[in-house]
């Protein structure tokens, strides 16, 4: 080795030396200037999700009340006519009412013929659901033509355990299409423990009609009657011994019994008033035929036919359509309509009185059809009839 070469290596050691220093700061970093890296995504966080625990709670489903009477289905007739029934409103027996354990009652529903189908021979009201009540599996319906109103009814008999009962009955067309519904919801309330009396007849607050009657509706042998007052129901027999009694079952309100009767296989409505003695009474049955009592050793009232004018009307008149409303006492009533109010007395069918409108009055006459329709007159020359709802003005109006 020549001196040369000295020099010459020491300065390659060096060389290397620098080198391994720069790469030992290159690789350690520094305090100051630190060497910034890319995130490790896998890293990340990420917000949270509340996860639901309990089950959610759900709004409650708005309360929606049921109308008075069901939308009727519909259905097909022959020949495909349209099958819809109306429910109009409960002649007899509204619903939750009060009747005797094992009382026999006439249910009757007014209903509309609102489809295209004409009710004739073949249709009928059939049981459907509920408590049949003693009740037949269906009863003819009377011819009804398309827009017309039928009263139909069924002769039933409360169940004699206490409780409340239900049923629903539907029409049937003569194709065997079932269709429209009507009901009937009685009360059977439980029998109270009977209190002995030493009053010998029953005072006006211990129930005015009860006791033995002697009745007159015109009929044979259905005079001797037996009532039975429990509160405002009131339940009996009529033509006490004779070979086909009849049942009677009311609701009495002050002086007031109105409800059903029944006998061999007939029913219809009364409507009776009793007089301010309580050994009399007077009135009718399906509204205009009389039918009146007594007492045992008293007379029948002066008046005994008394038709039933009371409640709500629709006047056909001059200068006066529109609503009337009459109230009755037995032979005496009074009322409003659409502008100005009357008054009278009942005789039979026959309606007389006086109308009142600011300064002006003067007489009118009415004669009651049916349960449904009156005609007659006010002035003697002036038409003045009137319906009730379901019904129609009868024709001709007036009648002098």
């Amino acid at each position: 080795m020549t001196h040369g070469s000295q020099p010459r290596r020491g300065l390659i050691i060096g060389i290397v030396l620098l080198i391994v220093a720069s790469l030992a700061c290159s690789l350690g970093g520094s305090a100051t200037s630190p060497t910034t890296l890319p995130p490790d995504t896998t890293q990340l966080t990420v917000p949270p999700i509340a996860l639901a625990t309990e089950t959610p709670t759900l709004p409650a489903p708005t309360a929606t009340s049921a109308p008075p009477t069901e939308t009727p289905p519909t259905g097909k007739g022959p020949d495909g006519c349209e099958l819809v029934e109306q429910y109009v409103a409960d002649v007899t027996i509204p619903d939750n009412t009060i009747l005797s354990p094992g009382a026999a009652f006439v249910k009757t529903w007014r209903v509309k013929n609102a489809g295209t189908c004409t009710w004739d021979t073949g249709y009928q009201l059939i049981f459907a659901t509920g408590n049949q009540m003693g009740g037949p599996a269906g009863v003819n319906v009377n011819l009804t033509a398309p827009g017309n109103t039928v009263d139909i009814s069924v002769n039933l008999t409360a169940p004699t355990t206490p409780g409340t009962y239900s049923g629903k009955w539907s029409m049937r067309a003569n194709n065997g299409a079932i269709f429209g519904g009507v009901t009937v919801v009685i009360i059977v309330p439980a029998t109270p423990t009977p209190t002995p009396s030493l009053t010998p007849e029953p005072t006006a607050s211990s129930g005015i009609w009860n006791g033995h009657w002697e009745s007159n509706c015109g009929a044979t042998n259905c005079g001797a009657m037996d009532l039975v007052q429990t509160g405002s129901v009131v339940t009996g027999t009529y033509a006490v011994g004779s070979g086909t009694p009849g049942s009677i079952n009311g609701t009495a309100s002050g002086n007031r019994l109105t409800g059903t009767w029944s006998r061999g296989g007939n029913a219809g409505s009364f409507d009776w008033w009793m007089g301010g003695t309580g050994a009399k009474w007077r009135g009718n049955y399906n509204a205009t035929f009389g039918w009146c009592g007594h007492r045992t050793g008293d007379t029948d009232p002066t008046t005994c036919d008394v038709g039933t004018f009371a409640g709500a009307w629709n006047a056909v008149c001059e200068g006066c359509d529109g609503a009337m409303s009459i109230s009755q006492d037995g032979r005496n009533f009074t009322g409003t309509y659409v502008n100005g109010t009357l008054n009278g007395t009942i005789d039979g069918t026959t309606a007389t009185g006086t109308w009142h409108t600011d300064a002006n009055t003067g007489t009118f006459t009415w004669y009651l059809i049916n349960s449904q329709q009156f005609n007659g007159n006010y002035g003697g020359t002036h038409p003045w009839c009137g319906y009730r709802s379901g019904s129609g003005a009868p024709s001709p109006c007036l009648k002098p």
